[in-house]
């Protein structure tokens, strides 16, 4: 069972009424999860992601989608 945190990024997540909120982001096993309530519970690998901006979604937000070669 593998524990991961993403730390200190600007998260936006309109389901979760989340809009530029400064938070850690917890993973296990792939899934994000509530943050653990035991303050002793250390995750396995830590990113810090100050300055960073954590979205759903996982698109790259500098598309081309309908450039002039495509329309």
């Amino acid at each position: 069972m593998s524990l991961f945190k993403i730390s200190g990024g600007t998260v936006y997540d309109p389901v979760q009424g989340l809009d530029g909120v400064v938070t850690d982001v917890w993973i296990r096993d792939g899934r994000i999860i509530q943050p653990p309530s035991d303050p002793s519970v250390r995750p396995d690998r830590t990113l810090d992601a100050t300055g960073l901006v954590g979205m759903p979604g996982g698109i790259d937000m500098h598309c081309h989608i309908a450039g002039s070669k495509v329309n």
